[in-house]
């Protein structure tokens, strides 16, 4: 009789290790990269609100929103870990954001500061608000 290896993404005890659970305290997606100076504007609206922060991974934009999952219980474990959806199921313990040695962001803008430094040093468009001193609002 062949010995059944269990694969890395089926072992439950994966996450056991992660007690912070940091992958079910956020989600983020994909967005358009800012082309002009209102694209610009509309992101550092988007970033003044609590708990979101922007990424560039690989020249790609991100927003990531860092909010707990509603089925993360009190000791970090899932109320539905057998019937968890899909984008759980295939998270890979192999690159995440607690085993991993980092993001391998190019940028993560953490706060409203982070982003006008950003397009002051980077871009052509000027702002004249000086960086405001609130410290970011998320991790």
């Amino acid at each position: 009789m062949a010995k059944k290896t269990k694969s890395k993404r089926d072992d439950t005890s994966q996450c056991e290790k992660c007690l912070p659970a940091y992958c079910c305290n956020y989600f983020a997606f994909g967005i358009d990269e800012p082309e002009d100076r209102r694209d610009y504007e509309s992101l550092m609206w988007k970033i003044a609100h609590e708990n979101v922060s922007i990424y560039i991974y690989r020249k790609d934009w991100y927003i990531m929103i860092h909010n707990r999952c509603n089925f993360l219980m009190p000791d970090n474990k899932c109320a539905i870990y057998d019937h968890r959806p899909y984008m759980c199921r295939e998270h890979s313990t192999e690159s995440c954001e607690y085993t991993g040695d980092d993001y391998g962001f190019t940028e993560h803008f953490k706060s409203y500061d982070d982003l006008l430094i950003y397009v002051k040093e980077n871009t052509n468009f000027r702002f004249k608000q000086e960086p405001t001193g609130i410290p970011p609002n998320c991790l």
